[in-house]
């Protein structure tokens, strides 16, 4: 269509964008609007958003509207958006925790972020996303562990610098002090991670020293048995080989973990459902000595192994990944 015929049908529909914004089918026509229209188009159509901004973005249809909008709209037609979103703490956290509101909140997070990467700094961005950084420090402990706001403490560490600001600091000292907690927690352990994926070699370390000293515990763990994979499948060979030698030969904490000390370790994780994954990791993160010496360990206990479900899964990854 041209231009004229755009604005008429863009015309028709402002006086009822709202619901259509919610509708099944309708936001899509909202978000082609948005995709196709010139940029005072676009500032209109969005400025249909405004005053219902917390609406949308706690509805399902609503909130991908809401998403495409801030993506695509001038920045400070964007930043007044937000500021009806940001206008207090408690209605951060209740974004942050709702399942549809919290990925407007990452997208918000990502773009400020990305504006501000590029040294569009301005004071405006600066100060919307200290609010959303501030309100995600005081309630990190909360936001962490739940299973929709965790995403959003994710995408608030991004770089986990704790340069950019003091409440990335806070967090990341807050996370540091909680790391058992999190490590065995459903949602948790996505936070150590994205630590993982984007830290620092120093804030990696920690998380892998965590990881190595209590490996026993985790490995049992249906969720902390993630988070030892994790670190398997990044770490460098050193760190892999700390890992690997304390499920072999446990000292400190997993050595106090072992319940029984006549108890064959090895053989105990291999029947674990969750840890006989663990050692399969353990085994492909190897070279070498240590990985001809796993793979020894386990075929010598493969008559044992043979009677169970999860240690046939483990002979048979062992015996394809030798030949």
């Amino acid at each position: 269509v041209n231009p004229e015929e755009r604005q008429m049908l863009i015309d028709e529909v402002l006086s009822d964008a709202v619901p259509l914004m919610q509708d099944l089918f309708g936001n899509y026509v909202m978000q082609n609007f948005l995709e196709h229209s010139s940029n005072d188009q676009r500032v209109l159509i969005a400025s249909r958003i405004k005053g219902s901004m917390t609406l949308l973005s706690m509805q399902p249809h609503g909130c991908r509207v809401v998403q495409r909008a801030i993506d695509i709209i001038p920045t400070e037609n964007r930043n007044a958006l937000l500021m009806e979103l940001l206008e207090s703490h408690e209605k951060i956290i209740r974004c942050a925790k709702d399942p549809h509101a919290t990925h407007v909140m990452q997208k918000a997070v990502i773009l400020l972020q990305q504006e501000i990467r590029r040294n569009h700094k301005t004071k405006q961005n600066k100060e919307l996303l200290d609010t959303i950084e501030n309100s995600v420090q005081r309630e990190i402990l909360q936001l962490a562990v739940h299973p929709h706001a965790c995403r959003l403490v994710q995408r608030t560490l991004g770089d986990c610098n704790p340069k950019r600001s003091d409440a990335i600091k806070l967090i990341l000292d807050t996370v540091m002090s909680t790391y058992h907690t999190l490590s065995i927690d459903q949602h948790g352990n996505f936070i150590l991670q994205h630590i993982l994926d984007n830290g620092s070699l120093d804030q990696v370390a920690t998380v892998h020293n965590h990881v190595s000293s209590n490996v026993l515990e985790l490995a049992q763990h249906k969720f902390g048995s993630h988070l030892v994979e994790k670190c398997l499948q990044s770490a460098t060979p050193k760190q892999a080989e700390a890992v690997v030698l304390e499920l072999l030969e446990p000292k400190g904490r997993n050595a106090a973990y072992i319940k029984d000390g006549s108890e064959d370790v090895l053989l105990v994780l291999m029947k674990d459902p969750y840890a006989n994954f663990v050692v399969q990791r353990a085994f492909d993160a190897s070279s070498g000595e240590l990985r001809s010496r796993i793979a020894t360990e386990i075929r010598n206990r493969s008559e044992t192994l043979s009677r169970f479900t999860y240690g046939r899964h483990i002979l048979s990854h062992i015996n394809k990944s030798m030949h």
